[in-house]
């Protein structure tokens, strides 16, 4: 995720090239005084004078209930418009909604969107590679989730070639052409006016203008760094991506990021119904008051098929690291796993399209002479079903058998 105001590369960085990527990749571009100081002046005040004035002085329930309004418009204004919205596609959106997320993304003072979207973006291409991904987390957690943004890296210079169709859009065309000035509204304008109005403005400035701007960047940030560093790779092992449900709390949701790194363009990120993911919520609550619609969301058949993909891989790399273990029998495994993936993935495939013949049969059906049919498409669906399952248990006793080092007894390996 993205947060940057790209200042123009110096004459060094603009004389760089592949040739010289090697001699040149030690040397660190030039720190950008004024960005640093812009972003490491909320962090620095929560860090001081908010703790001091709460001890000393203290904060109510009025500073209190703004400090969480705002955090709350910042963050979804982020993960449902910036992100999501604008740039996956994940879901279109009614005007009044886009001016909503066009007024929080500046609060959150993560850049105008057409930049952030564009980096963003750039980010998913390049996942990882350290010459065009503008965040790479295989630089280290601190380049992913705050240098990146505070040096004149090549990666970072600004470039919205990959955004014209968000140019498009006459509310990002306008929050770019305003956005200082919004912004200044935003996290100056604002506390500073609820101080005024309840007293205490000094109060109000700490905690709804520095703390919710320090909070709202870091836990940003995160998802750049944290979760390319902790949490599981249940959908693609290629890439750093990881999905961690602790940074899904602090992030609305965003902390399911290997499911997103496979699949960006679905409007959710947590798809269980008990993932924490209140950006998926909110998106949906939006559709039904008409302020969002054509929600993007993969299969579950496409869904399965990818975690299945990754269980193969590492039940093969997991029978090829027993050292113990005879060659012949290794063999074998493989065999086993990949006859039984097979079998699996053709289950699925059947069960799927039957699944998909008896929804479309059934929303179509006008006459009492086709209510046998659809009877006979949900039956194969049932029996298809059946056999899913029993493929499902028989591909987990082989990965049972792989984890547990027990494949040498197992008669699984044997049967056929």
């Amino acid at each position: 995720m993205s947060s940057k105001k790209n200042a123009p590369s110096t004459n060094l960085l603009m004389s760089m090239n592949n040739s010289h990527k090697s001699s040149t990749s030690s040397k660190k571009p030039p720190l950008n005084w004024g960005l640093f100081i812009l972003l490491i002046l909320p962090t620095a005040a929560s860090l001081t004078l908010v703790p001091w004035y709460g001890l000393t002085v203290g904060y109510d329930s009025f500073e209190w209930s703004w400090f969480l309004a705002l955090l709350i418009f910042c963050e979804i204004s982020i993960t449902a418009g910036y992100h999501r919205l604008w740039s996956h596609s994940a879901y279109k959106a009614h005007r009044i909604l886009r001016f909503f997320f066009a007024l929080g993304g500046a609060c959150a003072l993560q850049n105008d969107c057409l930049t952030w979207a564009a980096d963003h973006r750039r980010h998913h291409r390049y996942a990882d590679d350290n010459e065009h991904d503008p965040y790479s987390a295989a630089k280290g957690l601190w380049y992913s989730h705050f240098e990146w943004m505070i040096r004149d890296w090549p990666s970072t210079r600004e470039d919205l070639s990959n955004v014209e169709d968000l140019k498009k859009d006459p509310i990002l065309r306008w929050q770019r052409q305003y956005y200082v000035l919004l912004s200044l509204f935003m996290n100056l304008g604002i506390p500073l006016m609820l101080g005024y109005l309840h007293g205490n403005m000094l109060a109000s400035i700490l905690l709804v203008g520095f703390l919710r701007l320090a909070i709202s960047q870091h836990f940003t940030w995160l998802i750049n760094s944290a979760a390319h560093a902790w949490g599981k790779m249940t959908y693609d092992l290629e890439q750093t991506a990881r999905d961690n449900w602790f940074l899904a709390i602090l992030t609305f949701g965003e902390g399911f990021h290997n499911y997103h790194h496979t699949f960006s363009w679905d409007y959710r990120n947590g798809i269980k119904w008990y993932h924490y993911d209140p950006t998926k919520w909110f998106i949906k609550i939006c559709s039904w008051c008409k302020l969002a619609h054509n929600l993007r969301s993969c299969s579950a058949y496409r869904i399965e098929l990818r975690k299945l993909h990754v269980q193969l891989l590492r039940a093969r790399k997991k029978c090829d690291e027993q050292k113990s273990l005879p060659q012949q029998i290794k063999i074998l495994v493989h065999q086993k796993l990949d006859t039984s993936y097979s079998e699996l993935q053709q289950s699925l495939h059947d069960w799927a399209n039957a699944q998909q013949q008896w929804y479309q049969a059934r929303s179509t059906s006008i006459g009492q002479e086709l209510k046998s049919d659809i009877r006979v498409l949900k039956n194969r669906y049932m029996v298809l079903k059946d056999r899913v399952q029993k493929h499902r248990e028989k591909w987990q006793q082989i990965l049972v058998a792989v984890h547990n080092h027990s494949l040498e007894n197992q008669m699984i390996l044997k049967s056929p």
